[in-house]
């Protein structure tokens, strides 16, 4: 979506106890290009983000540079490594859901691969549990009607795809850091619009009660038992109060630049509410059920990393590389070859 200055999360940036000023400048301007660039008149807008900038940056390195090293997504390990039998239902399956990430037919596209090429990732999903009736055998006895919990993967995404496992780093910071941001903006474009609904709601709450006085209303109201139950005067006059200490908190409209920037700085002070992992173990058999006392088929345990946002999403992150000669043909190609038959 932006532009990112190409140093700004390079290896040279993992100095996290002393992160230099250059650092911390760049990724201010990267924020502000990503939410309201009127803040850049706002002088002391640098000085203002040095603090929450610098937490944001700092809790992305580590976090990232937490992660495992990058496992094989081959044909070969499929049939070995538990977790890959658990995310895709064939070797088919995962071939063609790599192959037709968007980020990696875009890599393809822009960067010559060699066939016998790795490229390297973040393999990432949502996860599911749902409850379910099932048949397990039990004792040499079956069981049906036994309530079963299933985990499905899906949703699978390669981020930050590159043949250097460096770049695929760089690349996913830049995303996280770039996942912060995006908070922000939707925290300033919700506040923005609160805004707007009060002016609005301030403005008609302010033409009827003109227009009740203009008609004398406690008259109509003695004349016209309809009325009865209408809001008075004083309870206009209460919503109306209401409504303008709200915006008051708000402040003015002019003082959009400064409300706008006091959101990202809030925003970005909490970056472990933001943007958090943790590590979570399942047992599921081969049909992906949750073992438990009732189970006897055989049961893998599953070490999985899951990264969590407040925004409510969650998605599994393994990181991990392929080799380039088993993925399947690009679209274009398969067209090429159409016009041939």
């Amino acid at each position: 979506m932006f532009h990112f200055i190409s140093s700004l999360f390079s290896p040279s940036a993992d100095r996290v106890p002393g992160l230099d000023n250059e650092l911390i400048e760049a990724a201010s301007d990267r924020v502000i290009m990503g939410t309201d660039k009127r803040l850049q008149a706002l002088g002391s807008y640098r000085r203002q983000l040095r603090e929450p900038v610098t937490k944001a940056v700092v809790h992305v390195i580590k976090l990232i540079d937490a992660l495992p090293e990058p496992v094989e997504i081959s044909r070969r390990t499929f049939s070995s490594d538990p977790r890959l039998r658990a995310f895709f239902a064939s070797f088919n399956h995962m071939q063609e859901k790599i192959g037709a990430a968007k980020t990696v037919e875009a890599y393809r596209k822009q960067t010559p691969v060699g066939d016998h090429s790795r490229i390297y990732g973040l393999l990432s999903m949502q996860w599911m549990e749902k409850s379910r009736l099932g048949t397990v055998l039990q004792d040499d006895r079956i069981q049906r009607e036994v309530q079963q919990v299933s985990v499905n993967f899906l949703n699978h995404n390669f981020l930050g795809p590159s043949i250097s496992l460096e770049e695929v780093v760089q690349n996913v910071k830049k995303r996280a850091f770039d996942f912060m941001i995006e908070i922000a903006l939707e925290r300033i474009i919700a506040a923005r619009t609160r805004y707007a609904e009060l002016e609005q709601q301030q403005l008609l709450l302010k033409r009827k009660l003109k227009a009740m006085k203009a008609g004398n209303w406690g008259l109509e109201e003695i004349l016209r038992p309809e009325m009865s139950g209408a809001k008075d005067f004083n309870s206009l006059e209460a919503e109306i109060q209401s409504v303008e200490e709200e915006l008051a908190k708000m402040g003015a409209s002019h003082e959009a630049l400064d409300r706008n920037m006091q959101i990202i700085k809030d925003t970005l002070a909490c970056p472990e509410e933001l943007l958090a992992t943790r590590n979570i173990k399942l047992q599921l058999d081969s049909m992906n059920i949750k073992a438990d006392t009732s189970t006897s088929a055989k049961v893998h345990e599953l070490e999985l990393i899951e990264a969590s946002s407040v925004i409510g999403a969650s998605r599994i992150l393994l990181p991990g590389w392929f080799p380039v000669d088993e993925l399947p043909a690009g679209r274009e190609s398969i067209a090429d070859a159409m016009r041939y038959l």
